[in-house]
């Protein structure tokens, strides 16, 4: 029985998804529950998995700990390896600037202007991944992974950003239609009590 510390439809549901695709038994908890959280996370961030006496942080550390754990040999490729580390480092953080942003700055024509700039940047990141998708209807191989339950997720985050633009692309926006079907997807959210609501 595994302990996935998880924020529902923060960057930690797609491990969610990921552990309902793997058939695993485990119990999700928010951080919230706990008084120090910190304990566990010492950043405070999710996701944390709890395997026993071991404590994983760090999506992809966690991600590729039950991929490996559990025999999937995706973890041996070079393609999923590039386009998951392009989600945890290159995606996610260009989202959290502008939660960063959007937090610190009070409302003004200076933060608008820093907003958009910074929207105007995940465009060009989101363009990467939509060029991608034309090729495939997945990022890697033929059925969807981790790597896809991710921009699922991240595409819900622009419903925090209504002042700005964030385009995604159609490919983008095709791919999500689709992961949000899967039944990993939905019992992934639903594991969570979170409905998926996608921005793109």
């Amino acid at each position: 029985m595994y302990t996935l510390y998880s924020l529902p439809g923060s960057c930690s549901s797609g491990i969610t998804v990921l552990m309902s695709k793997l058939g695993l038994d485990f119990d999700v908890i928010n951080p919230s529950e706990l008084d120090n959280y910190k304990s566990v996370s010492p950043t405070g961030q999710v996701p944390a998995l709890v395997d026993g006496d071991l404590v994983i942080t760090e999506g992809a550390a966690i991600a590729l700990y039950l991929l490996r754990k559990h025999g999937n040999p995706v973890v041996e490729d070079p393609v999923f390896l590039r386009w998951l580390m392009f989600n945890y480092a290159t995606l996610h953080p260009a989202y959290s600037k502008l939660f960063s942003v959007n937090g610190a700055m009070e409302d003004s024509a200076d933060k608008a202007a820093l907003m958009q700039k910074l929207a105007d940047k995940l465009t060009e990141t989101w363009a990467i991944v939509n060029d991608r998708l034309a090729e495939q209807d997945v990022m890697v191989g033929g059925d969807a992974s981790i790597v896809d339950y991710l921009l699922a997720v991240y595409t819900g985050w622009n419903a925090y950003f209504p002042a700005v633009k964030i385009d995604v692309g159609d490919n983008v926006r095709a791919l999500v239609k689709r992961v949000a079907t899967l039944p990993e997807f939905q019992a992934g959210f639903a594991k969570e009590n979170k409905e998926f609501v996608s921005a793109a």
